[in-house]
């Protein structure tokens, strides 16, 4: 094909470009390469925002059944907590300087209590440990809740600002008074009635009755009741103390979170609490306890061949001083089964419960790592006292949080907490074990 039959299209496309045509495609290419690449940064700079805001503080660092706990209420909590720390080291030590200004002869004493307690928060208070607590503590406020779902215990909204509105000393309702103890009054003796006001005939002057003495009745103090502050100073002091917690970040509906976990734990420590029974086995008996096995084994022949009797086996190691293999003997009154597992371990009041009255048991060793013969004398069901029933109400509370905690199917650990503490709260916790750690 010649150039005179080549169409003009093809030939004009073969024609050279001028220079201002060239550097016109120049810049287009330019501009859009540009534009691309500013477009390609926007959309990196705005999925590393949304991984850094969204994604990552969305991430769960543990799970609870089907709940779930994010890195975002992790860290919350531990400038929470972290902040309360720091609260009540600030408290303690402002009693503490109350009690060095005082003369009292007893101040020392508490001012060395008190030492102790601000030692302990300053050990609380590294960063590593207020990150293990926190996860702890909203590990531990799910498994309540879904507890107390299952229980049918629940919360309300009003609850919660009624503990709230409490909280700051503000009452809504009307507070019912505390009985006041009344002295009785003996009863006053009536004047005789011979001494009645009449004329005598002789002087013209009319007697009075001596008054009866008043008698002197101790004076009753009144219990102090809680004042109620107004609406007005409520809300402003929730104002100020939301304003403290707002570099936190912690707000009101965190607020209200935090007092509705009080509330259901409080509320299923009291279901835990109706269930406890209020009567437990009560055991009558002999002990003796040894140190070793082979002093044990040889009393225990001892009393098998008839040669003393388990009142002699008492004294005889109780006045053992020099060396000690042995350690003592003693008869217990009607005591417990709790109190039995709290001062010689379960073994001891498991075979109490079963072993036969009047007859000394074999060896028993103890989780205590001691070796005890018994001489059970009683076993009777009896009412636990006061002390002990509040004391087991509270062990059957703890005994299932700690089950749940330790059930691996329901509770799962997915982060370390420590990797995830904030470095406001790393500062704030180093500076101030560095200033109170070594006191």
């Amino acid at each position: 094909m010649n150039k005179r039959s080549e169409p003009i299209g093809a030939r004009l496309m073969r024609t050279p470009m001028s220079r201002y045509e060239r550097e016109r495609r120049q810049r287009q290419i330019i501009i859009v390469g540009s534009l691309l690449l500013a477009l390609v940064t926007v959309v990196l700079v705005a999925a590393a925002l949304v991984d850094i805001f969204i994604v990552q503080p969305q991430r769960a660092v543990a799970s609870v059944g089907d709940q779930v706990i994010s890195v975002q209420q992790l860290q919350k909590r531990m400038r929470y907590d972290q902040a309360q720390l720091i609260g009540r080291f600030n408290q303690l030590q402002q009693e503490v300087a109350q009690f060095q200004q005082n003369n009292d002869p007893s101040a020392s004493f508490f001012q060395q209590f008190y030492q102790q307690q601000l030692q302990q928060i300053v050990q609380e208070s590294s960063a590593e440990r207020i990150a293990q607590e926190a996860l702890s503590a909203l590990i531990d406020d799910l498994l309540i809740r879904q507890e107390a779902s299952r229980r049918g215990i629940t919360v309300s909204p009003d609850e919660v600002t009624e503990e709230l509105e409490r909280g700051f000393g503000f009452y809504r309702k009307t507070l019912t008074p505390f009985p006041t103890y009344t002295p009785v009054t003996p009863d006053t003796p009536a004047p005789t009635p011979t001494a009645a006001a009449t004329v005598t005939s002789e002087t013209g002057i009319t007697p009075t009755v001596a008054p009866t003495p008043t008698p002197i009745l101790p004076t009753a103090t009144p219990r102090l009741q809680p004042t109620s502050i107004t609406e007005g100073d409520f809300r402003l002091l929730l104002q100020n103390t939301l304003a403290d917690y707002q570099p936190l970040g912690i707000t009101e509906q965190d607020l209200r979170e935090l007092i509705a976990a009080g509330l259901y734990r409080r509320r299923l420590q009291e279901a835990f609490a109706q269930e406890v029974p209020k009567r437990a086995l009560h055991y009558k008996f002999d002990y003796v306890r040894f140190n070793s096995l082979d002093e044990a084994q040889k009393a225990a022949d001892r009393l098998a061949r008839g040669e003393l009797d388990f009142t002699t086996l008492i004294s005889q190691t109780n006045a053992i001083t020099q060396p000690a293999p042995i350690g003592n003997g003693a008869s217990v009154d009607w005591i417990s089964r709790p109190s039995v597992q709290d001062r010689f371990g379960a073994d001891i009041a498991d075979r109490l419960t079963d072993a036969p009255l009047g007859t000394p048991t074999p060896i028993i060793t103890s989780a205590f790592g001691s070796f005890y013969i018994l001489f059970p004398l009683g076993r009777e069901d009896r009412p636990l006292s006061e002390g002990e029933l509040v004391n087991e109400q509270r062990r059957a509370f703890d005994r299932w949080l700690s089950d749940a905690r330790e059930n691996t199917a329901l509770v799962k650990r997915l982060i370390d907490p420590t990797t995830l503490i904030p470095q406001a709260v790393r500062d704030i916790a180093r500076n101030f074990v560095a200033q109170y750690g070594g006191g």
